[in-house]
């Protein structure tokens, strides 16, 4: 198999022009502001095999909930 052979006989599309919201978000985006954290790779991808294997869904909600829960524990 070729390179691009997967493009054969698909339709061509023309990239869409992302247009932001009126409050400058793009399509999306929510209002609220994130910021990257740097994590070791093997550590999230074993938490997110804890958390699938538990039902969960959402690794971000879990890192969320921890840090308020160590911030409300300062407090």
């Amino acid at each position: 198999m070729g390179r691009f052979d997967y493009l054969d006989g698909k339709k061509k599309t023309k990239p869409t022009k992302k247009t932001p919201a009126p409050d400058g978000r793009h399509k999306g985006e929510t209002g609220e502001r994130v910021e990257p954290v740097y994590v070791r790779k093997e550590t999230v991808r074993a938490v997110w095999r804890e958390v699938k294997k538990d039902g969960g869904e959402s690794v971000s909600e879990l890192v969320e909930d921890l840090l308020l829960r160590w911030l409300r524990e300062r407090a």
